[in-house]
């Protein structure tokens, strides 16, 4: 998808007029449409203010995608062992990384992070798929039981930790791409 029809196609699923998005921008309402039909680019500013008020990164607008569907087979899936424990990560995502990553980590009981904890740029959802977890964010201790959910700014240290007496398994959204070990 080029460039204008990303915005075009942003802004309508916004519900916003091409009068809204030059009233919130700053731009003139022409710019927009020779901009949305691809008769001018825009320069990095403009498209940060596009981004802005679109509420989307400049990254999605510019990055030109594969539109096929990529599929990651349950026996194909990498496998990593993290923490020097029996804690196993899968990592479900499309390979190479997009801006999406998937993992499902399996934490078994007794796994604390104690003092390790990491943080990246953007957002983390965590699932609770089976088991309960601790979730430690900043100054704050999430439990998380079957089937609760989390979502947090990941610039904020957290860390994942099983308390519980079974394996935890949890499933783990995060944007952009930035799987380090959890725990």
């Amino acid at each position: 998808m080029q460039l204008g029809r990303k915005i075009r196609d942003l802004r309508l699923r916004r519900g916003l007029t091409v009068q809204q998005l030059a009233d919130a921008t700053g731009l003139s309402k022409g710019f927009i449409s020779q901009v949305e039909n691809s008769r001018t680019s825009p320069s990095l500013a403009t498209l940060q203010d596009l981004a802005r008020a679109l509420e989307t990164s400049v990254a999605y607008l510019v990055v030109e995608e594969e539109q096929a569907p990529h599929v990651v087979r349950r026996g194909e899936r990498p496998c990593l062992q993290v923490g020097g424990n029996t804690s196993r990560v899968e990592v479900l995502s499309a390979h190479p990384k997009r801006n999406l990553e998937l993992l499902m980590a399996e934490l078994p009981p007794g796994v604390t992070a104690g003092d390790k904890r990491h943080y990246h740029h953007g957002e983390e959802v965590v699932l609770c798929v089976e088991g309960s977890i601790h979730l430690i964010c900043g100054e704050h201790v999430v439990e998380l039981a079957e089937g609760d959910a989390c979502h947090y700014d990941g610039r904020v240290p957290h860390a994942l930790e099983n308390t519980g007496s079974t394996t935890a398994r949890v499933i783990i959204a995060i944007t952009p791409a930035a799987f380090e070990p959890l725990f």
